[in-house]
């Protein structure tokens, strides 16, 4: 029987100059890798940093958004609330009693008209609502007709804003829901209302549906023929995770925010958005409720981060 060591042999041989051709490659723990990756998204900020820097920061809360749809619309009196003063004799308008933006009460005598109908008595105008004369219409000696107007008096505590909602937005559109809207008058400040009434008649031009939204106006403020930008909240998430839009800065086609570990050490985190409304936007992931994002001073953080990356570089 012939031996079989020249055979072990040449198969150690093989094995050995395999192993040798072989290079090895250092092996990192997993931890260690998520160790690595963790610390290249940190920011630390020294004492002398945040002497020449304001940091500020928020709670990631739970809280409700809405989707919202835009629209133009003029401010209106409420036709409800509007009553037109009118003669119902032919005959000289004798006198008036009041003028523009005088507050009447029903039954007062706005006015005498002179009839040869009433055998030399006057004829009495009387405000048929409470509110405020809004047009006159006539002059004292003037000749008036039958049903001629002589006042309007309308409520101005009660304003509509007259919107024009487009014909394909008309579907999100329903009586109830809120509404914002700005004047040019005041600007910065914010106005609310209610839709009331949908129109029945989309314009065969502009392609658009009229929208009553009903306004209170209690401090007279608003005045009807102002023009109006208009929101309506046509759709609204409750209990989602929001924070505020200034804590959001964008790297490298990411939304990225800054939460605060501690008062000096800030780590960067990437966060998917959904919905954004007045400042705040809606966190789908990348943060927990109850962590603490920057805000003032995001950007400060984002340039400190891609300073340190250039520097490794």
């Amino acid at each position: 029987m012939k031996s079989s060591f020249p055979c072990r042999l040449a198969a150690l041989a093989l094995f050995a100059a395999l192993v040798g051709c072989s290079k090895t490659e250092p092996v990192v723990p997993p931890a260690a890798e998520t160790a690595v990756k963790h610390e290249e998204n940190i920011v630390t900020l020294t004492k002398e940093n945040l002497a020449r820097v304001t940091i500020t920061t928020e709670v990631v809360n739970r809280g409700s958004l809405g989707m919202t749809l835009k629209a133009v619309g003029r401010l209106s009196e409420n036709m409800n609330k509007t009553a037109k003063v009118t003669s119902t004799l032919e005959g000289r308008l004798s006198q008036l009693n009041v003028d523009l933006n005088d507050l009447v009460k029903a039954g007062d005598v706005l006015g005498l008209v002179q009839t040869p109908e009433l055998l030399g008595k006057a004829l009495e105008l009387k405000a048929p609502i409470d509110g405020r004369i809004t047009q006159r219409k006539s002059t004292v000696g003037e000749l008036i007709g039958k049903e001629t107007e002589v006042y309007t008096i309308s409520d101005p505590a009660d304003l509509w804003v007259l919107a024009e909602i487009k014909e394909r937005d008309i579907a999100a559109v329903r009586v109830g829901q809120e509404v914002d809207f700005s004047v040019l008058a005041y600007p910065g400040e914010v106005f609310h209302g209610k839709v009331a009434l949908l129109g029945n008649r989309v314009e065969s031009e502009s392609r658009t549906l009229e929208v009553r939204i009903e306004v209170s106006n209690a401090d007279g403020r608003l005045k009807p023929g102002m023009f109006a930008d208009v929101e309506i909240a046509t759709t609204a998430l409750q209990d989602v995770l929001v924070i505020s839009d200034v804590a959001l800065q964008t790297l490298e086609d990411e939304h990225i925010v800054f939460v605060a570990l501690s008062d000096t050490k800030f780590e960067k985190r990437t966060v998917k958005i959904g919905m954004e409304q007045r400042g705040r936007m809606q966190v789908l992931a990348g943060l927990k409720e109850g962590e603490r994002v920057v805000t003032e001073g995001s950007f400060i953080l984002k340039s400190e981060l891609l300073k340190g990356e250039l520097g490794e570089e």
